[in-house]
């Protein structure tokens, strides 16, 4: 074997043991490390010694247990921040636009508010669309709605209690069990009357829901079955999208 190729061997031996750690996220014994990388103790060591030095993992208590260190998270934080979600999104809300032929948005969750950062408007004389820069409370609209759903159930619960109109509060608190369990939340008339939502959310890499995406037009052209038809659409694009942000 060349030197070379032994040195992109170790290499692909160092990411072995890193990825033990992106599908576990605990803290793993030497013994688990060793079962799921099928590696020698000695070789092991040597390359959890390596990685230990460099800052990408770090070994903890007695007995040692190893998880990944601050050299990982510098990684972690560069690729996050190199993502610009609206482009990635682009190719799927194209997919949609063209396929439906209605308009197609894409919301970012900014602390209580949905932010519309990307829209494709439908090319039909009637059609409905809020524009760049739109914003709303995460308790009204498909596209809010599929994000609360999601939330920390403490956090959705103080937003919830924040709104002024209590009855609205009480409404939108019972819909989101039925929200979660489909994936996807179902508006009609909720900002503009006659107006038909589908929204699904956005999850990041550490499964935080980061935003919707959603599909909007009038109610006339969305009977059950195209709101059905839409709804598995709409939901298997922002599960493509979240997985492009790193979501498993």
């Amino acid at each position: 074997m060349t030197v070379k190729s032994e040195n992109m061997r170790a290499v692909d031996r160092a990411i072995d043991v890193l990825e033990c750690f992106a599908v576990e996220r605990r803290p793993l014994a030497i013994g688990e490390l060793e079962r799921r990388v099928s590696l020698s103790r000695p070789t092991l060591y040597r390359i959890l010694s390596t990685l230990i030095s460099r800052k990408y993992v770090r070994k903890d208590g007695e007995p040692p247990r190893y998880r990944l260190d601050i050299g990982a998270g510098r990684l972690a934080d560069a690729w996050n921040n190199s993502l610009d979600v609206a482009r990635l999104a682009e190719p799927l809300m194209r997919n949609l636009h063209d396929r439906y032929d209605e308009t197609v948005a894409l919301y970012l969750r900014k602390d209580n508010i949905r932010l519309c950062v990307s829209e494709m408007p439908s090319r039909q004389a009637l059609s409905y669309s809020r524009g760049l820069g739109h914003s709303g409370s995460l308790l009204r609209g498909a596209s809010g709605l599929a994000m609360l759903a999601f939330l920390d159930g403490a956090e959705a619960e103080q937003i919830i209690e924040q709104d002024r109109d209590k009855s609205h509060a009480r409404a939108a608190r019972r819909r989101l069990p039925e929200i979660r369990d489909a994936g996807y939340a179902v508006s009609s008339g909720d900002f503009i009357a006659g107006a038909q939502a589908i929204a699904s959310p956005i999850f990041d890499r550490r499964g935080d829901v980061v935003g919707s995406l959603g599909i909007f037009g009038p109610s006339v052209r969305f009977n059950t079955k195209r709101v059905g038809e839409c709804a598995k659409a709409v939901k298997q694009s922002a599960s493509l999208l979240s997985s492009l942000l790193g979501h498993a």
